[in-house]
């Protein structure tokens, strides 16, 4: 059939300066498919999230540290002090109704100590000279101890020694005293004893 109006549209050219109108773009058509996998996708995720929340944590995981709740402190309660009670004693009571009798004992008697057969000596010092030891003798009788004496041994290899000895001392107080003396001297002596028998006046 014959259209002029399609045949004026064929032959026309388009003007200068006017746009030509673009046909619409055609609806894109979302596939089939795609509607049945984002639903099983957001299934799956819920299904693994309700798993996860039924794990239950491994044994050697450790533990959070609760906070320890501060004991309350107990309220104080009252000391109860209990009231002493006064001991009675009959001892004195006892004593004085009781006597005792003492006729079948026999008094006691102090037995005398025996005559003492030693003498307590001191050796002040010991010298291979006899010039050493007067001078030893003649210091210590200045500073008062009177009783001073030397006194020539032989020693084991032959040669003599002058002991300068002080004594005798009939009591251990008597040579403490003379021994303290000689310390504050800085003379370090040494004490023994001597028969009396063996002593010579």
């Amino acid at each position: 059939m014959f259209n002029p109006i399609q045949i004026a549209s064929k032959n026309s050219r388009p003007r200068k300066g006017a746009t030509r109108r673009s046909a619409p773009a055609p609806k894109r058509k979302t596939p089939w498919w795609l509607w049945l996998l984002v639903p099983a996708i957001l299934g799956l995720f819920i299904y693994g999230l309700m798993q996860l929340n039924k794990v239950t944590p491994p044994a050697n995981s450790l533990p959070v540290e609760k906070k320890k709740e501060q004991p309350k402190p107990e309220p104080k309660k009252a000391k109860v002090v209990p009231v002493e009670k006064k001991d009675t004693f009959e001892f004195y009571q006892i004593l004085q109704d009781s006597e005792v009798d003492t006729s079948h004992v026999d008094a006691y008697q102090s037995t005398p100590r025996g005559e003492q057969d030693f003498y307590y000596m001191l050796q002040a010092a010991s010298f291979r000279s006899a010039e050493d030891a007067d001078r030893m003798r003649a210091k210590l009788i200045l500073s008062g101890l009177v009783e001073t004496s030397i006194r020539k041994t032989i020693g084991k290899n032959g040669a003599p020694w002058y002991r300068v000895v002080l004594g005798p001392y009939e009591s251990r107080s008597k040579m403490n005293r003379t021994e303290d003396k000689l310390v504050s001297m800085d003379i370090s002596s040494y004490s023994y004893r001597v028969d009396k028998e063996e002593q010579t006046p």
